[in-house]
């Protein structure tokens, strides 16, 4: 089963600093909704373990990241594949980073990825409203990371 998603989210970093994050492990891991293990094992390369819920059905993944075409600090694609007691999935998502000013970056994400076993069974219209909920999450975490380390007014 095919899962596509696209999207935009404006993060309140220049484009510089969100270009870093996104390629810092560190801050993946924090981000990534369920990642217990982010380890490089290779040039862009990472191995990941998830824990995640999909509707009534929950597991663990396995698996590896990789990041691919990379255009610092304007573009790189993710290629992932992964397999768990619940299922597995296998692709590839392009992320552009627009500077809309020094201090606002806008991330526009473009995905697809196959879907198979057991969480394939939940249907394509509750993956897809799970993705993009986990995708929300994704961003709501790095915004967290960036509130962190911007100091606050007054300071």
């Amino acid at each position: 089963m095919a899962i596509e998603l696209k999207g935009k989210h404006t993060l309140p970093l220049g484009q510089q600093a969100v270009w870093d994050m996104l390629n810092d492990p560190a801050v993946l891991a924090k981000a990534i909704p369920g990642c217990g293990k982010m380890e490089r094992v290779g040039d862009d390369v990472f191995e990941v373990a998830l824990k995640l819920q999909v509707a009534s059905i929950g597991g663990s993944y396995t698996g590896k990241i990789a990041i691919a075409g990379k255009q610092p600090p304007q573009r790189y694609r993710l290629q992932l594949e992964g397999q768990g007691s619940i299922g597995f999935a296998k692709g590839e998502a392009g992320f552009e980073l627009v500077a809309d000013s020094p201090a606002a970056t806008t991330v526009i994400y473009d995905g697809r990825a196959e879907v198979g076993g057991l969480v394939a069974g939940v249907g394509s219209r509750m993956l897809s409203g799970v993705s993009k909920f986990l995708v929300g999450q994704f961003f709501k975490a790095l915004e967290k990371q960036i509130a962190a380390q911007v100091p606050k007014a007054g300071s």
